[in-house]
């Protein structure tokens, strides 16, 4: 019971932030393609890009995560300096 409450408030409070009834909420994503096109526009949005495996970005990814994985044994630290990294670059 909690968890429809919990689920009822986030709907409605998101409903009343896009200026939508929140009633449209319930359709989202029954469209096989509407959540894979809109992750796109919010990675376009966001100026993201997408580095390969084998590219140069990738590539200097991996030899900061391996400096940083001599230094420290935290998964989660390592996490969180990658994200720091990436955010910085």
């Amino acid at each position: 019971m909690r968890w429809a409450r919990r689920r009822r408030v986030a709907v409605a409070r998101l409903a009343e932030r896009l200026g939508v009834d929140p009633a449209v909420l319930e359709e989202y994503g029954r469209r096989e393609q509407t959540r894979t096109d809109h992750l796109r526009s919010v990675v376009k949005y966001l100026g993201w890009v997408h580095a390969s495996p084998g590219s140069a970005a990738f590539k200097e990814l991996e030899q900061f995560l391996l400096n940083r994985a001599m230094e420290h044994d935290s998964p989660t630290l390592l996490f969180n300096l990658a994200r720091e990294y990436l955010i910085a670059a």
